[in-house]
């Protein structure tokens, strides 16, 4: 059990942290606005514009923190039962983008993050169903570590 709420924790954190990465790029990008033409000199005053933006910065460090902990959920758990978990990113971030950056999200969008959080449902359901079914405790959800044939062979 208490492997469980670390796998969620960790999977949360995943979530939480691409998604606030993703806003607060988007901020920070909206403020730099678009690059004015493609010689050398203004490649490079964009670079600069952009790189020293503080916003673009905190989203850059929240995804490097995101990419760190997706690795480790993927170095414990199915990738088909992490990218699904994950995909909850998709809901979280339209609305984030509609209540913090005030985009206008289209009926059509909001009914495809619909779609998206059913497909999330219905993987979680049926890993649940699935190590229900065959008596064992789910394997996915308990984070040990993948080991290589040598080391068990010592």
């Amino acid at each position: 059990m208490r492997t469980d709420v670390k796998n969620y924790g960790v999977l949360g954190l995943v979530v939480v942290l691409q998604v606030a990465g993703n806003v607060f790029l988007s901020r920070g990008m909206r403020r730099v606005g678009t690059i004015s033409g493609v010689s050398a000199a203004s490649l490079y005053a964009y670079g600069v514009k952009t790189a020293t933006n503080p916003w673009v910065m905190l989203g850059f460090v929240l995804l490097l923190a995101f990419f760190a902990l997706y690795l480790t959920a993927l170095s414990r758990l199915d990738l088909s039962y992490v990218l699904p978990m994950t995909a909850s990113t998709y809901v979280l971030t339209a609305l984030s983008a509609w209540l913090i950056l005030g985009e206008s999200v289209s009926p059509t969008r909001w009914a495809g993050t619909v779609a998206v959080t059913i497909g999330i449902v219905l993987v979680t359901d049926s890993e649940r169903r699935k190590s229900r079914k065959s008596g064992r405790s789910n394997e996915l959800l308990q984070m040990a570590p993948i080991t290589s044939g040598e080391e068990n062979a010592n």
